[in-house]
Protein backbone atom coordinates (compact mmCIF):
# COMPACT_ATOMS: atom_id res chain seq x y z
CA UNK A 1 0.00 0.00 0.00
CA UNK A 2 2.96 2.31 0.49
CA UNK A 3 3.48 5.29 2.71
CA UNK A 4 0.46 7.63 2.81
CA UNK A 5 1.19 11.13 1.56
CA UNK A 6 -1.98 13.22 1.84
CA UNK A 7 -3.96 13.92 5.00
CA UNK A 8 -6.82 11.91 3.51
CA UNK A 9 -4.56 8.90 2.96
CA UNK A 10 -3.06 9.10 6.47
CA UNK A 11 -6.47 9.43 8.12
CA UNK A 12 -7.98 6.63 6.00
CA UNK A 13 -5.16 4.33 7.04
CA UNK A 14 -5.45 5.27 10.73
CA UNK A 15 -9.25 5.06 10.74
CA UNK A 16 -9.13 1.58 9.17
CA UNK A 17 -6.50 0.43 11.67
CA UNK A 18 -8.73 1.72 14.48
CA UNK A 19 -11.73 -0.19 13.07
CA UNK A 20 -9.64 -3.36 12.70
CA UNK A 21 -8.65 -3.16 16.37
CA UNK A 22 -12.28 -2.69 17.41
CA UNK A 23 -13.30 -5.71 15.33
CA UNK A 24 -10.57 -7.73 17.05
CA UNK A 25 -11.86 -6.60 20.46
CA UNK A 26 -8.56 -4.88 21.27
CA UNK A 27 -9.99 -1.79 22.96
CA UNK A 28 -6.76 -0.98 24.77
CA UNK A 29 -4.83 -0.49 21.52
CA UNK A 30 -7.82 1.11 19.77
CA UNK A 31 -7.97 3.74 22.52
CA UNK A 32 -4.53 4.97 21.38
CA UNK A 33 -6.20 6.34 18.23
CA UNK A 34 -8.29 8.79 20.26
CA UNK A 35 -7.08 12.27 21.17
CA UNK A 36 -4.68 12.62 24.09
CA UNK A 37 -7.33 14.74 25.87
CA UNK A 38 -9.92 11.95 25.56
CA UNK A 39 -7.51 9.32 26.87
CA UNK A 40 -6.62 11.50 29.85
CA UNK A 41 -10.17 12.56 30.67
CA UNK A 42 -12.18 9.44 29.90
CA UNK A 43 -9.89 6.42 29.82
CA UNK A 44 -10.25 2.79 28.81
CA UNK A 45 -13.33 1.89 30.84
CA UNK A 46 -15.47 4.67 29.34
CA UNK A 47 -14.12 3.98 25.85
CA UNK A 48 -14.89 0.25 26.10
CA UNK A 49 -18.42 0.88 27.39
CA UNK A 50 -19.11 3.19 24.45
CA UNK A 51 -18.34 0.34 22.01
CA UNK A 52 -20.41 -2.54 23.40
CA UNK A 53 -22.20 -3.13 20.06
CA UNK A 54 -18.92 -3.85 18.28
CA UNK A 55 -19.28 -7.55 19.09
CA UNK A 56 -22.05 -7.80 16.46
CA UNK A 57 -19.92 -6.20 13.72
CA UNK A 58 -18.75 -8.46 10.90
CA UNK A 59 -16.86 -5.88 8.86
CA UNK A 60 -15.96 -2.18 8.96
CA UNK A 61 -14.39 -0.35 6.02
CA UNK A 62 -13.50 3.30 5.50
CA UNK A 63 -15.53 4.50 2.51
CA UNK A 64 -14.51 8.17 2.32
CA UNK A 65 -12.34 10.81 3.95
CA UNK A 66 -12.69 14.56 3.40
CA UNK A 67 -10.16 16.83 5.09
CA UNK A 68 -10.06 20.57 5.56
CA UNK A 69 -7.12 21.94 7.49
CA UNK A 70 -6.68 20.04 10.75
CA UNK A 71 -10.07 18.28 10.60
CA UNK A 72 -11.27 15.30 8.60
CA UNK A 73 -14.73 13.79 8.24
CA UNK A 74 -14.61 10.02 7.80
CA UNK A 75 -17.42 7.74 6.60
CA UNK A 76 -17.19 4.08 7.53
CA UNK A 77 -19.46 1.30 6.29
CA UNK A 78 -20.18 -1.14 9.12
CA UNK A 79 -21.75 -4.52 8.40
CA UNK A 80 -23.28 -6.21 11.43
CA UNK A 81 -25.53 -9.04 12.51
CA UNK A 82 -28.99 -7.85 13.57
CA UNK A 83 -29.93 -9.02 17.04
CA UNK A 84 -32.08 -12.14 17.10
CA UNK A 85 -32.84 -12.29 13.38
CA UNK A 86 -29.55 -13.49 11.97
CA UNK A 87 -29.76 -10.98 9.13
CA UNK A 88 -26.86 -8.79 8.09
CA UNK A 89 -27.26 -5.06 7.76
CA UNK A 90 -24.88 -2.27 6.71
CA UNK A 91 -24.92 1.29 7.97
CA UNK A 92 -22.71 4.29 7.62
CA UNK A 93 -20.82 5.55 10.65
CA UNK A 94 -19.45 9.10 10.66
CA UNK A 95 -16.29 10.04 12.55
CA UNK A 96 -14.28 13.21 12.97
CA UNK A 97 -10.51 13.05 13.08
CA UNK A 98 -8.35 16.00 14.11
CA UNK A 99 -4.66 16.79 13.89
CA UNK A 100 -3.00 17.32 17.28
CA UNK A 101 0.71 18.16 17.41
CA UNK A 102 1.20 16.79 13.90
CA UNK A 103 -0.60 13.47 14.39
CA UNK A 104 -4.18 12.47 13.50
CA UNK A 105 -6.60 11.25 16.18
CA UNK A 106 -10.24 10.23 16.44
CA UNK A 107 -12.15 13.04 18.11
CA UNK A 108 -14.68 11.84 20.69
CA UNK A 109 -16.61 14.06 23.05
Amino acid sequence: MGTPKTSEQVVAQRAQAHMDLLLAGNFEKALNYTTPAYRTGRGLKTYTRSHVGVTSWNKAEVSSVVCEGDRCEVAIEVTYQTFGSGFENTRSREERWIRVDGSWYLYLK
